[in-house]
């Protein structure tokens, strides 16, 4: 007796729904109705016996059967992305599509990278995906992507980590704060003033606590902003200080604001191309891997002299 198996289209949809949570988004994605997507799944859940999905309020959410073929979907896309791997590699070309994904800090100088690489390498494409830093690390555990980049990497996942650009934090206030006259300011007259602090499980928000707590101080903070950009906006406003990597200060627009002279800072740490050891990296992830070690300091400096 012949086993049903579910098609590639129902494979493809079960990866949508665990990535976007939304019917409607997955239907909007992969350019099909929302009402194939209800049948589809609707036939994927009569196939296995089992939901593969449920509501959980405004967002969709898979069962343990739907993590269970979305395991198998991972697998079997990643097998397929394998075999085109061995071919690029006997054909010795650079082609394809290099995904990686990043926290929104690195949105400010990875299209400089990005667009230099393209440029060596006309014939490949990329994918994208900008998010914060619980959702990118969802994705490194789902080895959804080629690359990461992050600058501390997070537990709980096989991987291998590449240093490949220094990443240093800096204290920012509005130009006409009254700390933005002293030649040097200290940890201790700092603590006292609010701050504008990155949302929970940020690299940044963690580094920055990391330091005032070895230093015997807590920071006073008064808001919290999932968004380096919102964040340069609230503090020329004059709503807080905040620390921000300075690459958000070099390639983002910052009028009003100033980097103070603070003792223990700049907070130094790198940037780090990181991949899952379950991912079989193709011919275009190691050329890329290759051309961040080799270039990738040397092109934003380039830059930040242009600017």
């Amino acid at each position: 007796m012949s086993v049903k198996q579910p098609t590639i289209r129902q494979l493809q949809l079960i990866q949508a729904l665990a990535r976007y949570q939304s019917l409607s988004l997955v239907a909007e994605k992969l350019y099909i109705s929302q009402p194939s997507v209800s049948i589809q799944l609707k036939n994927l859940s009569d196939l296995v016996g089992l939901p593969v999905y449920h509501m959980k309020g405004r967002t969709v959410e898979l069962t343990d059967a739907g993590k269970a073929i979305l395991r198998c979907a991972n697998q079997i896309f990643q097998s397929l992305d394998n075999l085109k791997t061995d071919i690029d590699n006997l054909q010795g070309v650079v082609t394809g599509t290099l995904s990686i994904a990043v926290v929104t800090t690195a949105q400010y100088f990875l299209p400089v990278l990005l667009a230099a690489f393209a440029k060596r390498y006309p014939r490949i494409e990329v994918a994208l995906e900008i998010a914060n830093r619980e959702t990118i690390h969802a994705r490194l555990r789902d080895n959804s992507d080629d690359f990461y980049l992050f600058s501390q990497v997070p537990p709980g996942v096989e991987v291998v980590e590449t240093p490949f650009l220094d990443n240093e934090l800096v204290v920012v206030a509005p130009e006409r704060h009254e700390l933005s006259l002293q030649s040097s300011v200290s940890l201790a007259r700092l603590s006292h003033y609010p701050f504008i602090l990155r949302e929970h499980g940020s690299g940044t928000r963690a580094a920055t606590q990391k330091l005032f707590h070895q230093q015997g101080f807590v920071l006073s903070e008064k808001m919290t902003i999932a968004s380096s950009e919102a964040i340069k906006q609230a503090v020329a406003a004059g709503l807080g200080l905040a620390v921000l990597s300075r690459h958000s200060l070099d390639f983002g627009v910052t009028p009003g604001l100033k980097i103070l002279p603070v003792e223990h800072f700049p907070i130094k740490s790198q940037w780090r191309l990181v991949q899952n050891t379950a991912r079989k990296p193709s011919l275009l992830a190691q050329a890329f891997q290759q051309f961040m070690l080799e270039n990738g300091m040397e092109i934003l400096a380039n830059a930040v002299n242009r600017c």
